[in-house]
């Protein structure tokens, strides 16, 4: 006897898949938090660079979106070594911050690849039970 689900099948693919989706854009989220940090990195010694920042918000149709926005706080100001006296504005870039952000971001991806790998699980238990 095979029982009847409590909504239509339709129903039940659309919060399957959403559950892909959502993992998905947090993969996508995670993507971008380390792209934006892999710049930030390679010109943490170009003068005058404004470092990339990354902000993560939640999608109104669940999942995360991604802000980037350049940081506009000075760098510090390094000596030109020319003249004791005149000044180079150096990178705004703290390397420390930016290994924390790609560490976060790296945990974010993995923990959405392990969401899309149980749902995978759950998905294939639940046609080996229908079969």
């Amino acid at each position: 006897m095979v029982k009847q689900a409590p909504f239509p099948s339709s129903k039940r693919e659309v919060i399957m898949f959403s559950g892909f989706a959502v993992a998905l854009s947090g993969i996508q989220a995670g993507g971008r938090v380390l792209g934006a940090s892999a710049h930030n990195i390679a010109n943490a010694q170009t003068e005058n660079f404004k470092r990339t920042q990354a902000t993560l918000e939640e999608s109104p149709s669940g999942g995360v979106l991604v802000s980037l926005s350049q940081d506009q706080r000075p760098g510090p100001q390094l000596p030109t070594g020319d003249d004791p006296f005149s000044f180079r504005q150096g990178s705004n870039v703290e390397l420390e911050e930016e290994i924390v952000n790609t560490l976060q971001a790296t945990h974010l991806v993995e923990a959405n690849l392990a969401s899309i790998r149980t749902q995978d699980e759950v998905l294939g238990s639940i046609l080996d039970i229908i079969e």
